[in-house]
């Protein structure tokens, strides 16, 4: 099986970017143990617009992101991300294809 890997896109609401970089790491805080399959996150603010904010998670495959996403502790947490951001984040699911590192 391939890699799965989400990337989002979303808007902090004023004054809360830090508060959005705050809650990612209270994920992997409290529920990364229990995320199986999960191997890296990265979050990015925009070089033009700081409170832009775009994302990808990585996993090992698209049944343990699924199984994560239907966690009850993953709604939750993703329920309150909602009360940081604007609107509902962007989202674009795949499979990995390639990867180059340094």
């Amino acid at each position: 099986m391939s890699d799965h890997v989400s990337f989002f896109r979303a808007k902090a609401r004023s004054g809360k970017r830090q508060a959005v970089v705050d809650h990612f790491a209270k994920w992997e805080r409290d529920q990364k143990s229990q995320a199986k399959g999960f191997i890296r996150s990265i979050l990015v603010a925009g070089n033009n617009d700081p409170d832009a904010i775009m994302g990808a998670v990585r996993w090992d495959n698209t049944q343990n992101y699924a199984a994560n996403s239907n966690r009850p502790a993953q709604d939750g947490w993703y329920r309150e991300l909602l009360a940081l951001v604007d609107g509902e984040p962007e989202w674009f699911d795949g499979t990995l294809l390639r990867e180059a590192t340094a």
